[in-house]
């Protein structure tokens, strides 16, 4: 039988125990947590970060059950992994109405108080020092940050001071992580964009970016093989609405949703969003664009008098990290997923492409009403 599918649900325990969806990802999970300590990962929105953090959250309490089943269950050492854990998301930081450095402050007090720890710092920095500090005394502390860069991705093309000013507080909010290094087993960042190392994680030299790492190009997304592996029902389901058969049916989800490439070399992976929502409604639609609008982007490809999205012999300091100074509009396209890794020549030089057709009908429609302005 069929399990639900996981629509806009982003929490791994809750995605278990009711019964959802969940495409086993947690050998790459197992790799990270057993090679390294500071690693960072880019993805454009929607596509799994989020539930990414939330596995890594329950793996390091050791909810052992929650694993039943799945690959890492045998291979993980459930008796001596167990860590505090400090799990982050600011998208969550009401920032908007009130500004970054208090609702942040709050949230860290929030989780001092859920485990059992009063802070007394007033900084948003401070609290966040001392809470990694008194968590230590009960083991090296895994630090979870999803949605690193929300507070800045927020501005753009908005309020530019604004994200100034949030990048700056964010730089010091961050450096915290490598004033407290021997106390902790692992740091984990996740965000749509990944700005310059100079313009936030300047004290953390030894981050890892995962972003177009090899190992880890499939990490997020659905492969072919996970695809056809988990939703065996739900294709048979959708090509007899549909009229047509099974391969036909793969066909054009291929051409509709397939198409994201994280690394020249890698294959390609699906947006979950776009998979979920098509079994949901046996429908071809422009799903992923539904859950946010390009309109900044818009606006700033005709403000820089960008008129062929596709995007030839770039280099990958290029596309793969952003200056708030310089805003490069490939890059931007590139790292918030309307422009993908097509294939990269003997010279090293990349080309950037649109992934698949959901991305390419939207943006031309949307470009097309910018023209006409």
């Amino acid at each position: 039988m069929a399990k639900k599918l996981p629509l806009g649900l982003q929490d791994f325990r809750g995605i278990i125990e009711d019964g959802y969806q969940y495409v086993d990802k947690t050998r790459y999970l197992h790799r990270l947590a057993t090679s390294g300590k500071y690693f960072f990962l880019s993805r454009p929105r929607r596509f799994g970060k989020s539930i990414t953090v939330s596995t890594l959250h329950e793996l390091f309490l050791g909810s052992r059950a929650l694993f039943q089943g799945l690959w890492i269950e045998s291979r993980w050492d459930w008796a001596n992994k167990i860590r505090p854990v400090v799990k982050l998301s600011l998208k969550d930081v009401n920032f908007e109405q009130r500004g970054l450095e208090e609702p942040l402050a709050e949230r860290i007090a929030e989780i001092g108080d859920r485990n059992g720890i009063e802070l007394h710092a007033v900084s948003a920095r401070d609290k966040f020092r001392e809470l990694l500090i008194a968590l230590s005394a009960r083991g090296r502390v895994v630090v979870l940050v999803d949605e690193y860069d929300a507070p800045i991705v927020h501005y753009l093309g908005k309020d530019m001071d604004t994200a100034y000013s949030n990048r700056e507080l964010l730089k010091g909010f961050y450096s915290v992580l490598k004033e407290m290094d021997t106390l902790l087993e692992l740091v984990f960042l996740t965000g749509v964009s990944k700005f310059a190392k100079t313009g936030i994680f300047s004290g953390l030299n030894n981050l890892v970016d995962l972003s177009l790492h090899p190992d880890y190009a499939t990490m997020l997304g659905y492969t072919q093989q996970e695809l056809e592996s988990n939703f065996p029902e739900e294709i048979a389901a959708a090509a007899q609405k549909l009229h047509t058969d099974r391969q036909g049916l793969l066909d054009q989800l291929r051409v509709w949703y397939n198409g994201y490439r994280f690394e020249e070399n890698a294959e390609t992976v699906y947006n979950p969003v776009s998979i979920n929502s098509f079994f949901n409604r046996n429908k071809f639609e422009n799903f992923w664009f539904a859950t946010g609008t390009p309109t900044f982007l818009i606006n700033l490809l005709k403000e820089q008098g960008v008129t062929d999205l596709r995007a030839e012999d770039q280099s990958q300091l290029d596309f793969d990290s952003l200056e708030l100074e310089r805003i490069y509009v490939p890059g931007l396209l590139y790292q918030m997923g309307y422009l993908t890794i097509h294939s990269r020549n003997a010279y090293g030089l990349y080309t950037l492409d649109y992934p698949n057709l959901e991305v390419k009908n939207t943006m031309k429609a949307y470009w097309a009403e910018v023209l006409v302005r």
